[in-house]
């Protein structure tokens, strides 16, 4: 019976088509297809869409027709098959232009250093981010037209790897020293790793309250004054969670705020890859806190430990 209603439909599709020399696609009740068009769509809120695809997807088109058209997601390019694969138009995000911000990093003397970032106004949600990850190198060590992130795996912004909470007093560095003490206040005063089983957070009694923004202030802010860690929901709303939103490390680094990957610091104190980004918000759950974490192939929120080490990317108050 199927089959038979298949048939039916494909035969009166094809009457149609043979019958008229003009197609309107249309929304707006009494609105006539254009007489120089055998294809007119209409529409006052509607787009047309072209099929998008990443280039191995594009790569296995059996045949391509002659101008067959499509949307490439990694190249940001709309593409025609002219003899090969074409770019037709490409987008180009707006040259970089550095609004500076310079402050003192790590409170720890003896590492203590001047940075000079940059504000990026994004433009999904409005908010102002810093332009690097927290301890990735300085403005003023490289050419300010081209000193943005060349890919998502650029060394230069990846930045220092944070425990849960912590003040930048050293600890954050890649190559810091690691201590099994854990810390009987919010203020550790050394620049060591904490790292002790059971791993869960440096701390002896975790402290829900770093991190959070209350009235201005926030304790153990890492950030400098006017900037603070995420919470949970604007890394949401940046990265569009709630409406399909980022799916990869690709659409991380090509946003706005254009995020790189960093690897981690386990709990245990043992340096992971840098295959993927993991960031930290200021959000808890339960004994742990929220992060931000985006691979080759999926991007979404986590629940990791408090004691393991991330990436931090401030925003402004």
């Amino acid at each position: 019976m199927q089959t038979k209603k298949l048939g039916l439909l494909i035969f009166m599709i094809a009457c149609l088509l043979s019958s008229y020399s003009q197609i309107s696609i249309s929304d707006k009740a009494n609105q006539q297809n254009h007489s120089s068009a055998v294809l007119d769509l209409i529409s006052d809120d509607k787009g047309f869409l072209l099929p998008r695809m990443e280039t191995s997807d594009r790569d296995n088109i059996n045949d391509p027709a002659e101008s067959l058209m499509i949307f490439n997601t990694e190249t940001q390019c709309i593409e025609l098959w002219i003899d090969g694969w074409q770019d037709f138009w490409c987008y180009e995000p707006e040259p970089f232009e550095c609004v500076q911000i310079t402050f003192t990093y790590n409170q720890a003397t003896v590492h203590e250093k001047e940075l000079t970032y940059c504000k990026i106004v994004s433009s999904v949600t409005g908010r102002t981010w810093m332009d690097r990850n927290l301890g990735s190198v300085s403005y003023d060590e490289a050419i300010p037209e081209t000193f943005e992130p060349q890919s998502y795996d650029d060394s230069d912004f990846q930045g220092d790897l944070f425990q849960w909470g912590r003040l930048d007093d050293g600890h954050q560095y890649r190559d810091s020293n690691e201590t099994t003490d854990l810390s009987d206040s919010d203020n550790p005063g050394h620049d060591m790793f904490i790292s002790t089983a059971p791993w869960d957070d440096w701390r002896e009694t975790p402290n829900d309250d770093l991190w959070q923004y209350d009235d201005g202030t926030v304790l153990n802010n890492p950030c400098p004054d006017g900037w603070r860690v995420p919470t949970e929901q604007e890394w949401i709303d940046e990265a569009r969670f709630d409406d399909g939103g980022w799916e990869n490390r690709y659409d991380a680094f090509t946003s706005d705020i254009k995020l790189t990957i960093a690897g981690r610091r386990a709990p245990n104190g043992s340096i992971y890859a840098t295959t993927s980004g993991r960031y930290w918000s200021s959000t808890v759950y339960d004994t742990k806190a929220i992060g931000l974490r985006f691979t080759s192939t999926e991007a979404g929120m986590t629940d990791p430990a408090r004691m393991g080490g991330r990436t931090v990317r401030c925003i402004k108050n």
